[in-house]
C-alpha cells in the first residue's frame, strides 16, 4: 500500500487536482482511500457528487472522543463515482474546529488515529491512500502525515506565481526536516496553471531550484470551474477532454514513479530574486 500527501498554498487547485488524481487512479483498478485534511471538509465533494460527508472529529465529538463507540461506515464512505471506473474509492475527511476556536491540525491527528483504530486500511484492501492536506504546513497537526510517516510521498501543486512557490518551498522544507525521523520524500510539483506568461518554464526551473522535478502540468480550464460548481469531476462531464488526458498522464506518472528528493528550500528573498530574473529574461 503507497500512502501520498498532497500539498500546496490554499487556493491553488490543491483538492481538484486530488480529486481527480484519486479518480485517475482507482480507473486503472486500484483501491484508492481519499482522506481531506482540512476543516472546512470538501476534499471529498466532487468525488461524493457534491455531497459533504461526515467528519471524524465531528462523529467523535458526537461520541465524547470515544474512538471505541466509532464504526467504519460511520467515517468512510465508498465514493458513487466507483461504478464509473475498474477500482474502488472510499473517501473520509478529518473536520476540524468551528472557526475561530481551536486548532485546525487537531482533526488530522484525531482522523489518522481513528482510521487506524479502525484498521481501515488493512479490511479495505488499500492499494492508495492520499492524504490532501491544508495549506503550507502551518502547524505540527498538519505536517503530521509527513512528521509521522503516514505519507513517504508527498507531492506539491503550485502554479508559477511567485507567493504560491514561496509555500512550496516552505513545504519542501518541512519534508527535509522530517525526512530522517519519517522517510517523506518529495515525488515532485504538479503545476496547476494560471494563465501566467511562460509558466511552464518559471515551474520547470521553480521545481530545479528546489530539488525536484515537475511530474506533470493541469492546464488552466474553464472547465475545470464548471464541474466544479456541478459538484463533480472532469471524467463524469468530460471524459474526452485534453483536461482528463492531463490527469490520466499525472496519475500514471504518480504511479510509475520511482525518483525521490530530500529538497531543498528557499528564502522569500532569494526566491523572489530568482523569480524576478526568471520572469524578466521570459517576458
Amino acid at each position: 500500500m503507497r500512502q501520498m500527501a498532497i500539498y500546496g498554498k490554499g487556493g491553488i487547485g490543491k483538492s481538484m487536482v486530488s480529486s481527480h488524481i484519486s479518480f485517475a487512479l482507482a480507473a486503472k483498478g486500484l483501491k484508492v482511500l481519499h482522506v481531506g485534511c482540512d476543516p472546512k471538509h470538501d476534499s471529498t465533494r466532487l468525488l461524493l457528487r457534491g455531497k459533504m460527508p461526515p467528519t471524524i472529529l465531528g462523529t467523535l465529538r458526537k461520541k465524547d472522543f470515544k474512538v471505541q463507540s466509532v464504526t467504519r461506515d460511520e467515517v468512510v464512505l465508498e465514493s458513487p463515482l466507483s461504478g464509473e471506473c475498474s477500482g474502488h474509492i472510499f473517501c473520509a475527511e478529518s473536520g476540524g474546529p468551528d472557526p475561530g476556536l481551536g486548532c485546525g491540525g487537531k482533526g488530522v491527528v484525531e482522523a489518522i488515529e481513528t482510521l487506524r483504530h479502525l484498521n481501515v486500511f488493512e479490511n479495505l484492501q488499500l492499494d492508495v491512500v492520499l492524504y490532501d492536506v491544508l495549506g503550507d504546513v502551518v502547524c505540527g497537526g498538519f505536517s503530521m502525515p509527513i512528521r509521522e510517516g503516514h505519507a513517504n510521498e508527498i507531492y506539491i501543486v503550485s502554479s508559477g506565481e511567485l507567493e504560491v512557490l514561496f509555500a512550496a518551498s516552505n513545504i519542501c522544507k518541512a519534508v527535509a526536516r522530517f525526512n530522517a525521523r519519517s522517510g517523506a520524500r518529495l515525488g515532485g510539483i504538479i503545476g496547476n496553471l494560471r494563465e501566467m506568461a511562460n509558466e511552464e518554464h518559471v515551474l520547470s526551473e521553480g521545481a530545479q531550484k528546489l530539488g525536484s522535478r515537475i511530474v506533470g502540468f493541469i492546464p488552466y480550464s474553464e472547465r475545470i470551474k464548471e464541474c466544479s460548481g456541478k459538484g463533480v469531476t472532469l471524467f463524469q462531464l468530460y471524459p474526452d477532454s485534453p483536461e482528463c488526458d492531463a490527469f490520466r498522464n499525472l496519475a500514471d506518472a504518480i504511479w510509475d514513479n520511482n525518483s525521490y528528493t530530500v529538497p531543498t528550500s528557499m528564502s522569500f528573498e532569494e526566491l523572489h530574486a530568482w523569480w524576478s530574473r526568471e520572469k524578466d529574461a521570459t517576458n
